[in-house]
């Protein structure tokens, strides 16, 4: 036999050979595919091919003399075969269970027994092949040739040797779709094997592991009872009861009863328990059964000493606080590597959904309710500073809402909340709802306070970013500050009712040019309120050119933006007035449309107004129980009435102007 094309005679240099591989004639892998003994026998008993090493490709070309294998062309044939193709009784082993195939693979065994046990490049042996494939014939077949090599040592030899994943033949049968096939072969192999459920030995997946893990509790209760002495273990140092707690409550209610001290073990990757498991999970009946079985699940961590009421926390579980709270208060303290109690991590990650199921068991013990709420970690901060540094304000407003949680508590850097609130702040323009400038107004009506340094650590003023931020928004702004422009002006030439020409007869001295309804007040309003929308556009649009010229100081730049804004939304909101008082004077015939329509579009011009108050005002209901009832309320009335002149001025004016004109017509 001769190489053939131009394969290398070696691997390169720099990369090592590999193994030798033996190709099959593409004849013996169909006779083996199809259970034909008569042409195996006759094709086995060739020559047998030239072995190769295996170039770095992957694939080979060699010359198979074919001249014992009947064919018709008796010179030398060139075959390109993949070498990962499984020697004969593999391929007989994985492709069928009839008497032909049966019969085949008494006939390979026969001319070359150490094929029986042997490994393919995936470590496989025949055993694996057939059991994966669900050939439940061909395992006992196997078994039976096994058997009366060697006896029941020969067996075991056979069925316990494990492939590159460290699996047995019992792994690829519990893998199998069809559930009575499983039970069917798991009987057949632990029949022969009674111990192979205990495989493999030290550490990696076992059948009980990988039957857990396939929500198959029947045959993971069948390998038990079968042997109650198997393996627990699973991959990367875990063993079973870490992948029950995240399958099946009443799976770890049995192994818990098997094995108590599963519970205890921690996986090799980072040290996390199975009560670690199941409390990031959420998994609550599950936390409680473990806990049941041992409570001091809930005080071991994990390598970075991560407790499972930290890792509850982190993935958001709020019914698993709450349970681990009640079960066992104390490990409300239990901190991790970082010096962080569970408080600690809620508050960083601003989950503020956690605080008030998790404050409501904590005011049970009142008196360890301070002790946790003011915690410091290694850092020296508290819960609060951690809210505040992550912005949440919502976090806050719970952290804020009892006496016991103290304002002025410093880290290790000296700052308190109100001086992280203040280093936090971004300097530059701000909207009055944005969460850090409520965050900081809040801590100060609180009294909180500075901590003792010698200046406030206030982050400078980004100029260039500031100047970017302003010129991008100016050109939105603008857009709109001029459409109101024109909308003011256009409406002032267009007075609703009409005009009086010279031949409509007299009423009440209105000559002809003159508005139709002039002497009706809900007109005269409408003017003043379109004047006003024209005149407040206007002021809107001289604060954006102030503001969007870059020769012009920063600061300055800065105040008539702010004052493009107020201007603007005060120009919207008295063009919607005028709209309004148009609309009435116009109807007032029709007296149910006329007051229909005006309570409408007041009406939603007044939610935003509405809206916006609130929201910069709900915050300091937060204090009704550190301030006092009074106190609190006293700020809230005081900033909503502030809140709704900066809304309602206009309408102020022109409620004010319209009683002016009605008393001087009087």
């Amino acid at each position: 036999m001769e190489s053939g094309g131009k394969a290398p005679s070696g691997p390169p240099k720099d990369k090592e050979a590999k193994p030798a591989v033996v190709q099959q004639h593409p004849k013996l892998l169909m006779a083996a595919r199809k259970g034909h003994w008569t042409p195996l026998n006759v094709l086995m008993g060739a020559t047998p091919p030239v072995v190769h090493a295996v170039p770095p490709g992957g694939l080979i070309n060699i010359v198979i003399d074919d001249e014992e294998a009947d064919v018709v062309d008796n010179s030398a044939t060139t075959i390109t075969l993949d070498v990962e193709l499984n020697n004969v009784l593999h391929v007989v082993a994985s492709s069928g269970d009839g008497d032909e195939f049966l019969e085949s693979a008494r006939g390979i065994y026969c001319k070359a027994k150490h094929l029986l046990d042997a490994r393919n490049k995936k470590g496989d042996t025949p055993f694996h092949c057939a059991a994966r494939a669900g050939m439940l014939k061909m395992v006992t077949h196997l078994i039976c040739l096994a058997k009366a090599e060697g006896g029941d040592d020969r067996v075991k030899a056979a069925l316990r040797k494990q492939n590159e994943q460290g699996e047995t033949a019992l792994h690829a049968a519990l893998r199998l779709s069809d559930k009575e096939t499983v039970r069917a072969m798991v009987h057949e192999l632990w029949v022969a094997d009674p111990e192979l459920t205990r495989f493999p030995l030290a550490s990696g997946t076992s059948p009980l592991y990988l039957a857990v893990s396939l929500g198959r509790e029947d045959i993971a209760e069948g390998l038990h009872e079968q042997d109650p002495g198997l393996s627990y273990s699973g991959p990367n140092g875990q063993n079973v009861l870490h992948v029950a707690v995240l399958r099946s409550t009443s799976m770890t209610k049995n192994l818990l009863k098997w094995n108590k001290h599963l519970s205890k073990q921690g996986e090799q990757t980072n040290g996390s328990t199975p009560l670690h498991f199941a409390a990031s999970c959420g998994f609550l009946e599950t936390v409680k059964c473990l806990l049941d079985a041992e409570e001091s699940l809930a005080y071991q961590c994990d390598n970075k000493g991560s407790f499972p009421i930290h890792e509850a926390v982190k993935e958001k579980q709020v019914s698993v606080v709450c349970t681990l709270l009640k079960i066992c208060p104390d490990c409300a303290q239990l901190r991790d590597a970082e010096g962080k109690t569970f408080l600690h991590v809620a508050a960083k990650q601003g989950y503020a959904k956690l605080f008030p199921p998790v404050l409501q068991v904590l005011l049970q013990e009142k008196q360890m309710f301070a002790a946790i709420m003011n915690m410091q970690d290694d850092d020296g901060n508290t819960g609060l500073h951690l809210a505040v540094e992550a912005g949440i304000l919502e976090t806050v407003c719970f952290l804020l809402w009892d006496k016991e949680v103290m304002l002025n508590l410093s880290n290790n850097e000296r700052e308190t909340a109100l001086d992280l609130s203040q280093r936090m702040r971004t300097p530059g323009v701000l909207f009055g709802l944005g969460r850090r400038v409520s965050i900081h107004k809040l801590l100060v009506h609180a009294d909180a306070q500075y901590g003792v340094h010698s200046k406030t650590r206030i982050p400078e003023l980004n100029e260039e970013k500031e100047e970017k931020r302003i010129s991008d928004s100016t050109q939105t702004i603008g857009v709109v500050s001029a459409l109101l422009v024109t909308i003011s002006f256009a409406v002032a030439f267009t007075i609703p009712g009409g005009y009086r020409t010279d031949d409509d007869p007299k009423v009440d001295n209105i000559k002809g040019g003159m508005p139709v309804l002039v002497a009706s007040h809900s007109l005269q309003a409408f003017i003043i309120a379109n004047n006003l929308a024209l005149l407040c556009s206007a002021m809107a649009t001289i604060s954006l050119m102030y503001a969007g010229v870059t020769t012009v100081d920063i600061s300055m730049r800065m105040k008539a933006f702010v004052m493009s804004i107020f201007f603007l939304n005060s120009s919207a909101r008295t063009l919607a007035a005028a709209f309004a008082l148009g609309m009435y004077a116009t109807l007032v015939p029709a007296a149910g449309a006329a007051v229909t329509l005006t309570v409408i579009g007041t009406t939603i011009t007044l939610l935003d107004v509405a809206w916006f108050t609130y929201m910069t005002s709900k915050d300091q209901l937060v204090l009704r129980k550190r301030m006092g009832v009074g106190v609190a309320l006293k700020r809230f009335t005081l900033l909503v009435l502030r809140g709704a002149l900066a809304c309602l001025w206009p309408y102020v004016i022109i409620a004010g102007f319209l009683a002016y004109i009605t008393l001087w017509s009087k």
